[in-house]
């Protein structure tokens, strides 16, 4: 979360460490060289590439749906990326769309002599790839659409990061989203101005029903908001000083009052400075060493207590234990941001924190993976980027909510993240 309103960031120097990889040499008999050469080159030849076996196809259907939509002639195109593809493979991808428009007549060209402006954009969701192609003529504009089903190739040994962070974009929309979880083929989203309801159809997510919110009072400019799913109705909603219940008793409806009820962290409730866009300090069960006020709270589980991981509105990040507080290092922590979560998985010691980049509102962002065996963040992840800054960050069960302001589009998306292991 980049805040600047009311808090200065705490942003550092950062550390880089740089290593050099131990080298070996091989002496062998010439003969068996060349051997071992032709084998080599041979294996090579017949092993079949993995780009083009997965993603040759679904680029050039979609860039005959871009020529399609254009017609013959001049147009400019660009392309991001806001999935876990690599840069080869985003690469190869914008090579086969370019040569396929190339081949049905359209040329790539300036915008003093394009007709349409095209912007492809590589996301993901629950199911695999989604490349989404915006063409612009006129005061017109009209979307193409292609699905990619994720299809996972067995990974070669390495001595990378032990972890992937992994992001399907959920939702996307100009109205700043505060939250979202899913629940199996339902999701729930919290905006600045609703509560919306949201049923998976075709592996995509279609919104259902729009729950206006209903306040007594202005919300600080810098806006925060809670989703959460509740076991007697389908969820509550906390924002500053109002508190908002989703039922589905009679159709679904949502009520909202004024109210500072403590909001879920973990295995904690925090209360929230309704003026401000931090939590006051002030958590439940109460904690003997308190920390102050901070904007985010993750708690990682340990054999016989919970060890609880704050981004304080110091600038600093503590850690507590219930009993006694540390501060972690400035070194370590100068390039993190003011938003960390929580999450689960089945590698390492089965809960790790996921932090954002420090920065401002006006550059992008990144997620990287934690673990802390001694106390002492470790890094178990490379980082996974996102089109622009995060703007909230929240736990729902085993995965983690990110919401980042995409910022060539200007709208805000919803993503799900989780950690998978690497073999």
């Amino acid at each position: 979360m980049k805040r600047s309103h009311y808090n200065a960031l705490f942003r550092m120097t950062g550390l880089t460490a740089a290593f050099s990889p131990g080298r070996k040499r091989w002496e062998r008999d010439d003969g068996i060289a060349l051997i071992l050469f032709l084998l080599v080159s041979i294996v090579l030849c017949l092993a079949p590439s993995a780009f083009a076996g997965n993603f040759t196809q679904p680029a050039t259907e979609l860039a005959k749906a871009i020529a399609g939509a254009t017609g013959p002639g001049a147009i400019t195109f660009t392309l991001s990326n806001s999935s876990s593809l690599t840069k080869s493979e985003v690469g190869d991808i914008q090579h086969t769309i370019e040569a396929q428009l190339r081949t049905s007549g359209v040329r790539i060209g300036s915008n003093s002599n394009a007709n349409a402006d095209v912007h492809v954009t590589l996301s993901e969701n629950l199911q695999g790839y989604l490349w989404v192609a915006e063409i612009k003529q006129g005061n017109q504009t009209q979307v193409e659409m292609v699905s990619v089903p994720r299809t996972e190739a067995p990974s070669a040994p390495h001595s990378g990061p032990s972890m992937t962070i992994r992001k399907a974009l959920l939702w996307s929309q100009p109205i700043q989203i505060l939250d979202a979880y899913v629940d199996n083929n339902r999701m729930g989203l919290l905006d600045a101005n609703a509560i919306s309801t949201f049923s998976l159809n075709n592996g995509k997510w279609q919104r259902d029903q729009s729950l206006a919110i209903t306040r007594s009072h202005n919300f600080p400019r810098d806006l925060r908001g809670m989703l959460v799913p509740a076991k007697d109705h389908l969820a509550d909603a906390y924002l500053p000083g109002t508190v908002c219940n989703v039922s589905a008793s009679s159709g679904i409806g949502v009520s909202c009052g004024d109210g500072d009820d403590p909001w879920p962290l973990g295995t904690k409730t925090a209360l929230f400075n309704s003026g401000r866009n931090y939590f006051t300090g002030e958590l439940f069960t109460a904690v003997s060493k308190a920390s102050g006020p901070f904007y985010t709270l993750a708690s990682l589980p340990r054999q016989n207590y919970s060890l609880l991981m704050l981004t304080g509105a110091d600038g600093r990040v503590h850690l507590n234990d219930g009993v006694n507080e540390r501060v972690i290092p400035a070194s370590t922590t100068a390039d993190w941001g003011s938003d960390i979560a929580a999450v689960k998985s089945p590698c390492g010691a089965g809960t790790q924190v996921l932090v954002t980049n420090a920065g401002d509102d006006t550059s992008t962002d990144s997620l990287r993976a934690y673990e802390i065996p001694d106390r002492d963040p470790v890094q178990v992840s490379a980082p996974a980027d996102f089109p622009g800054p995060i703007t909230a960050l929240w736990t729902h069960g085993d995965s983690v909510t990110a919401v980042a302001r995409n910022l060539r589009t200007g709208s805000y998306e919803a993503y799900s993240v989780s950690v998978a292991c690497n073999q």
